[in-house]
């Protein structure tokens, strides 16, 4: 990995409202001095690196608080369903892809069968249009996925499992146990290059760093090996890991990993039906959804974690779910006391139906609720799959990230790649104006916490800001030169040309007229 320069000055930048451009200098991987481009000079003396970047936005780099960077390097190098309007589309896809390849099993991800008008995938569509080949395709929310008869074949023990739909569509133990055989497929090299692959992506858009939620039913601990790797060979956004099984404490040791938490499920997801109600679906009365975890489990797990130094944290998404998680900490703090709990900084992924009192205590304990806007975008509102699944009322009060915040619930923001792309100004947006209708966060609180709070996440302070002496984590936006450039980042008109880690570049965009000395 090439050193990180001696000192970068970056000049005529725009700072959120500020009347006047600015400049930043960096140096031995910090930001040394911020001010008026005009009182730059001094700075530039002795520089390694001038950078003019005339009316770019600079901003704190945005932390991502809850990716899987193997399976979404995979989905980019792979077949991407995302965006596929019906059943049928999602075929052919399917069916041109299969012409162009030769894998041993065909992966596919990203479809959403809820607004599809023509009915939903089945194992037999995919044995049709792929003609009899191996072929795994996940939900859009990865908790469960369609897969053909010639896959089925190799994965028998399937058939008798929770989860086993018999038309092809597999859930819960059965999808865990097919994800299982799918990591023996891709040989180590494959698998550290869909890493790499997600990384890159990762920084072009403007992030500096990642929280992976590595658990035993998503990838194999090998996974963390090789991510330790690549942040050795090259410049990438810095990843901090998460390994989401109960008990595995010499796995956090070997590893080094933050915390046993992120995707340990209490729950499943609302799409897949497995996510946890207190009252059945509206689309769907025969089912409530699954809890995985109790609240008893929830408490084990939280004080072994408090007593070994580690963050716990858990998948929570239905408000059965939220409430079993409450209970849980509940009993851990009658057992360890409310400042052990809030020095370890424990967290939660989701979090999306909890009710005022859950979020209390959640305050109260220094729970940090990792959160993604995007999905409010993608599947709130009165139309949305939100609605559809659990009703208009229960809708409408999903994702209440202005009542976190005034609660005083930490909070960070993530994308759940590949479950929604990297994206931070579309989160930030969708965080100030719900779907639903209610209030939204300001554009500074959504802003801290897709930066400064994915940071605390993580235990890690004095990062994602500005402030000379912090680490130089930062990303600069193209924007049009006459807009408020905070509202042109907004709307989407933002287009990151550089990101820098630490001092060092991870993604550049910079052309060389713009280098100056």
């Amino acid at each position: 990995m090439s050193a990180t320069p001696g000192r970068v000055l970056h000049r005529g930048l725009r700072v959120g409202g500020l009347p006047h451009l600015v400049a930043l200098a960096v140096e031995d991987g910090a930001l040394a001095w911020g001010g008026p481009d005009a009182e730059s000079a001094a700075w530039a003396d002795g520089a390694d690196e001038v950078v003019m970047m005339p009316g770019v936005l600079v901003t704190p780099g945005f932390v991502d608080a809850h990716v899987h960077l193997e399976m979404t390097g995979h989905a980019m190098r792979g077949l991407d369903l995302a965006g596929s309007r019906s059943r049928v589309e999602a075929l052919q896809r399917l069916a041109a892809h299969v012409s162009r390849v030769d894998d041993l099993v065909v992966h596919g991800h990203g479809w959403d069968d809820s607004d599809w008008h023509d009915g939903s995938l089945t194992g037999a569509d995919l044995d049709r249009a792929a003609e009899g080949r191996a072929v795994y395709l996940a939900r859009v929310d990865a908790h469960s996925a369609v897969v053909s008869a010639a896959l089925v074949t190799r994965v028998p023990a399937l058939r008798g499992l929770d989860g086993w739909q018999g038309d092809g569509r597999i859930e819960r133990d059965a999808h865990h146990l097919v994800r299982g055989y799918l990591e023996t497929v891709p040989d180590l090299g494959d698998r550290k290059a869909s890493i790499a692959t997600a990384l890159r992506a990762a920084a072009a858009a403007g992030i500096v760093s990642v929280h992976e939620q590595a658990a035993p039913h998503i990838v194999p601990l090998d996974d963390l090996a090789s991510i330790r790797a690549l942040s050795a060979e090259r410049v990438l956004p810095h990843v901090v890991t998460y390994w989401g099984e109960a008990g595995a404490f010499e796995a956090a040791r070997e590893h080094g990993v933050t915390g046993l938490a992120g995707d340990l499920n209490v729950d499943g997801s609302l799409g897949s039906h497995t996510a946890a109600l207190h009252a059945p679906y509206d689309d769907d009365p025969t089912t409530s959804g699954h809890l995985y975890l109790d609240a008893d489990a929830v408490c084990a797990h939280v004080v072994a974690c408090t007593r070994g130094g580690l963050q716990a944290g858990f998948h929570v998404i239905g408000d059965r779910g939220s409430e079993a998680l409450v209970a849980g900490l509940r009993q851990a703090r009658d057992i360890l006391g409310t400042d052990s709990l809030r020095s370890a900084r424990h967290r939660v992924e989701h979090l999306e139906m909890p009710s005022g009192a859950h979020l209390e205590l959640l305050a109260q304990l220094g729970v940090t609720a990792s959160v993604q806007p995007a999905f409010d975008a993608a599947w709130g509102g009165d139309d949305g799959m939100y609605a559809a699944r659990v009703g208009r009322d229960r809708a409408r009060r999903m994702n209440p990230f202005a009542a976190m915040a005034a609660i005083g619930v930490p909070m960070a923001f993530g994308s759940d790649a590949p479950v929604t792309p990297f994206a931070p100004w579309s989160a930030i947006s969708a965080a100030t104006q719900p779907r639903s209708g209610g209030r939204g966060l300001s554009v500074p609180a959504a802003l801290h916490a897709h930066t400064v709070g994915g940071w605390h996440a993580a235990r890690i302070d004095g990062a994602g800001t500005l402030d000379v002496g912090a680490p130089a984590h930062l990303a600069f936006w193209e924007v049009p030169p006459e807009a408020d450039p905070l509202e042109a980042a907004l709307a989407g008109e933002a287009r990151c040309v550089r990101t820098v880690v630490a001092g060092r570049v991870a993604y550049d965009a910079i052309t060389s007229s713009r280098l100056d000395g």
